[in-house]
């Protein structure tokens, strides 16, 4: 028998009980609204200080500006030339 087919079976068997156990007191009182849930701030894993800048960073800018500076002298050349 298929995964489907017994848990269909489970569900008809929750159905059959639930109507055997109807109390009329229960259906009396009028029903509440539910209640808004107020929204958690979202949250994603645990919070870390962040890192302070290191040698590799400033490497990494120096690196930038040089090629910044590379691309507008070669653009200067290329010009030149025109």
């Amino acid at each position: 028998m298929s995964l489907l087919g017994s848990a269909k079976k489970k569900k008809k068997k929750k159905g059959a009980e639930a109507a055997e156990g109807f109390d009329a007191a229960e259906t009396a009182a009028p029903a509440e609204k539910p209640k808004k849930k107020a929204k958690a701030p979202a949250t994603r894993g645990i919070a870390v200080e962040k890192p302070k800048a290191n040698i590799y960073t400033a490497m990494l800018a120096l690196s930038l500006v040089a090629m910044i500076i590379g691309c507008v002298v070669l653009y200067v050349e290329w010009n030149a030339y025109q």
